[in-house]
């Protein structure tokens, strides 16, 4: 005797789905406020200046070393929590006009996001032995030197990431606003800080407070994907 037993289907309401789209945004909301709180007292001390002909320099990696190591670590796996839970957060919202552009732009900031992370912890772990008591005199300043003439293979997948990421959130941008998920005139905000970043001169203290107040915006983006968690979105 055979019997036939149906497998549950988790749809969107059910107490699976909101438990998970929720985890998703309280993760968001975590991981911009540990941004945010990076930015406001940067434990590296003076943003680089890409446009200098030495990008960096050996005393003020040394000053910063071990707070450094460990704010770069903390900001690159920050920005990929936030690249993989914001496009959830999106894919949730714009489950029917905007699904398309909000799927490319989630593939797009989530491969930014694990990217600029990769180049953080790569750079943070350069940072930290390149400036460490043990190497012979003037090893150190000889390595920054090489560095500096061979910038982009240390800061080359940071600053790539960071791109890819910046291009996905204005695609999912785009995605809100085609499926009208939450006002325009905030996703218009969000664009306008996002693109006011490469106006700023590189090196700029000002990009911190730029960032900071994104962060900020994505603290509240979090909030609404939080309170529609058991909702299908709009369609």
């Amino acid at each position: 005797m055979t019997s036939i037993s149906a497998t549950p289907t988790v749809v969107a309401g059910t107490p699976d789905r909101t438990g998970r789209i929720r985890t998703a945004s309280a993760a968001l909301a975590v991981a911009a406020v540990a941004i945010a709180g990076l930015l406001a007292r940067p434990p590296w001390g003076d943003r680089l200046d890409s446009s200098s002909d030495a990008v960096l320099d050996y005393d003020k990696l040394l000053d910063a070393r071990d707070a450094a190591w460990a704010g770069m670590l903390v900001d690159g796996f920050a920005y990929a929590v936030i690249a993989l839970t914001l496009s959830l957060g999106v894919l949730h919202l714009a489950r029917g006009r905007g699904r398309v552009v909000a799927l490319v732009g989630a593939v797009l900031t989530t491969a930014g996001g694990a990217l600029f992370a990769m180049g953080a912890g790569a750079f943070a772990t350069f940072a930290w032995f390149v400036t460490a008591p043990g190497l012979a005199d003037g090893a150190g300043r000889s390595l920054v030197d090489y560095a500096n003439d061979h910038v982009g293979h240390v800061l080359g997948p940071d600053m790539a990431g960071f791109v890819l990421y910046t291009l996905g959130t204005l695609v999912l941008s785009a995605a809100l606003t085609r499926a009208r998920a939450v006002p325009v005139v905030a996703v218009a905000a969000f664009i306008v800080i996002t693109l006011a970043q490469f106006a700023v001169p590189s090196g700029n203290d000002v990009l911190n407070y730029l960032q900071i107040v994104q962060m900020l915006m994505l603290v509240g983006f979090a909030a609404v994907v939080w309170r529609r968690a058991g909702t299908a979105g709009p369609q």
